[in-house]
């Protein structure tokens, strides 16, 4: 692979199951939300895992620097936080055929404040990726007020996800579809990850990536009652409904068969 495909590869847009929301500003009481596209790191690790190899890749974290915050503008100096805040570096470096050789792309962020460490890592890894052009045409998405409900969740993610093609169309995109699902049999699914979430009487619940028959990502909530279900496999006859949580919408996969 050439560097100018491997870029290109590594560039291209998301589906939009793929894109989540962080919501940056409230107004008119909390009703509503001004929201930016983003990706997880799980997403960019399954790019780099479809472009390059899940071998081919790798990480480093190195320490960087720490500061203290300065006091906000209504916050007493007094009372102020005077913790130093960590920060991190991510090297991600991706084995050029070419070259023969590995390169090595540098970004860093601060911890952050929820899961203030595991949250720095994974905002360095995602800052070099973008290095890398993985995600890096979102920034050029305007960010959007959209609904809110009453937890402050964004209330139709739907509308979003319309938002997004639509945006997409605009800047001349389109979706990128999982190159090794193209030739999928009809009804047939692909489970590139899964993420466990246990619950309260289901200990193997998790997220589940899955790619559709047409290559879509699709992001689905499972029990876990069923065994089979691993990264790497594929299987058909998938009962997959729309849920609504305090969260907002979400898919919940009830039933499948594995696939040959």
């Amino acid at each position: 692979m050439t560097g100018e495909e491997l870029h290109r590869r590594l560039s291209e847009p998301f589906a939009a199951a793929d894109v989540e929301w962080r919501v940056t500003k409230l107004r008119n009481q909390n009703s509503e939300g001004l929201v930016v596209p983003f990706i997880d790191s799980r997403a960019i690790q399954n790019r780099l895992d479809d472009v390059v190899g899940p071998f081919f890749w790798r990480t480093r974290f190195i320490p960087w620097h720490q500061y203290v915050p300065k006091p906000g503008k209504y916050e007493d100096p007094n009372e102020a936080q005077k913790t130093p805040v960590s920060s991190q570096l991510c090297g991600l470096s991706i084995y050029n055929e070419e070259r023969k050789e590995r390169v090595e792309k540098v970004d860093g962020a601060e911890n952050t404040d929820i899961e203030a460490i595991k949250g720095g890592i994974s905002d360095s890894f995602k800052r070099a990726a973008v290095i890398w052009g993985v995600g890096r045409y979102l920034y050029e998405i305007p960010a959007r007020w959209t609904s809110l409900d009453k937890y402050k969740q964004i209330a139709h993610p739907a509308e979003l996800n319309a938002y997004y093609t639509e945006q997409l169309q605009k800047l001349g995109l389109c979706a990128a579809q999982d190159p090794n699902t193209s030739v999928a049999p009809s009804g047939v699914y692909a489970v590139r990850g899964l993420k466990p979430a246990p619950m309260q009487g289901y200990p193997a619940a998790a997220w589940v990536d899955l790619v559709t028959p047409t290559g879509r990502a699709l992001k689905v909530f499972s029990l876990g009652t069923k065994p089979g279900l691993a990264s790497g496999v594929r299987i058909q006859g998938a009962k997959i409904v729309q849920r609504s949580s305090a969260s907002g919408m979400y898919y919940e996969l009830q039933d499948y068969q594995p696939a040959a």
